[in-house]
């Protein structure tokens, strides 16, 4: 299954595509320039092996968009749900036909 918050896209994977290791915080993508940032809330472990962004989910968790300075909800993705499992972190990409480039997707 697949999930899409902002320019972030959640993948469930099998557990034996984790790896990295733990992070020390939840945030799993920081966004650009606002003070905002995709965080995983609830029991989780949130893993990276420095390219690539993890998340096992042990009972039941959340995907939120928070400020990143205060933690409060920022209202402008609605929280998604999701079930105990192991998941891939994406930062959405985009190709921009003018620059003929590929670029992050900024929230």
């Amino acid at each position: 299954m697949q999930w899409r918050q902002g320019d972030v896209l959640i993948e469930s994977i099998p557990e034996d595509e984790l790896k990295g290791k733990e992070a020390n915080s939840n945030l799993l993508v920081r966004g650009e320039g606002r003070y905002h940032g995709h965080y995983a809330t609830g029991n989780v472990t949130v893993l990276s092996d420095g390219s690539e962004i993890f998340l096992r989910v042990h009972s039941k968790a959340q995907i939120e968009h928070l400020h990143t300075q205060t933690l409060l909800f920022t209202g402008e993705h609605a929280p998604i749900d999701l079930p105990k499992g192991t998941y891939r972190i994406i930062r959405q990409r985009e190709y921009n036909p003018y620059l003929k480039a590929i670029e992050l997707i900024q929230d």
